[in-house]
């Protein structure tokens, strides 16, 4: 009998194999943020006279007015005026006390927790006193919702299982960690912010930062919190 090993899966399926990383890969990511911390590393670009925002991890997604950020380019020389390329595992190349407001959406779930903890001091201090801080991250809680059997939006019937969807959290799309608002809520807080809360989609205290994807809205977990 011949063995095969050939599954042809959607992304979400668990038999799904798209995200399994190998060492090459692991090492080629490794290398970019290596060249790009060495060689490419810059200050935020100057985008607009009137406002400085930013748009972290903004992957596709370019915001009009914002500096865009997000992992370095292998065409670096073809990238828009916008993007700031960096690794935000590592310290800001920025001044501090120099945002007006951060929007960053499904990017900390990419980091580890300690990762996580390094980020969000040095996003206190580059954000202006007074200033918001808006993030939103896949929401563990929602998952569990799912997995128990409560009722959860539509979209989460794509896993057959709870158990499926899961393990999709955890090990697709290079997840590193979960969150939900209460972990999520202590993290900030423990960096100084202050005036931490959960928010509704496009719900907040700074109009600007309401940028929320209409496409990640069944999933997601929205938090607002402020520099002292």
């Amino acid at each position: 009998m011949r063995k095969t090993n050939h599954f042809k899966a959607e992304d979400h399926s668990i038999y799904s194999q798209k995200y399994q990383l190998s060492l090459i890969e692991v090492f080629r990511f490794e290398l970019a943020s290596l060249f790009g911390r060495l060689f490419l590393s810059k200050k935020p670009p100057v985008i607009s006279a009137e406002y400085n925002l930013l748009n972290l991890g903004c992957g596709e997604s370019f915001f009009e007015g914002w500096v865009n950020a997000d992992f370095f380019k292998a065409r670096f020389w073809k990238v828009p005026k916008s993007l700031w390329m960096l690794d935000i595992r590592y310290p800001l190349r920025c001044k501090s006390d120099y945002w007006e407001g951060i929007f960053s959406e499904h990017t900390v779930e990419h980091l580890y927790p300690t990762e996580v903890h390094n980020l969000f001091r040095e996003l206190f201090r580059t954000l202006k006193k007074g200033c918001w801080l808006r993030i939103s991250v896949p929401d563990l809680r929602k998952y569990i919702d799912y997995y128990l059997g409560k009722p959860v939006p539509e979209k989460f019937s794509r896993w057959a299982t709870g158990s499926e969807a899961i393990r999709t959290l955890t090990q697709n799309w290079g997840h590193r960690s979960v969150w939900d608002a209460s972990l999520l809520s202590s993290f900030l807080q423990k960096v100084g912010f202050i005036n931490v809360r959960e928010v509704k989609f496009r719900k907040g205290t700074d109009t600007r930062l309401l940028m929320d994807k209409e496409e990640r809205k069944w999933e997601s977990l929205y938090i607002e919190a402020q520099k002292p």
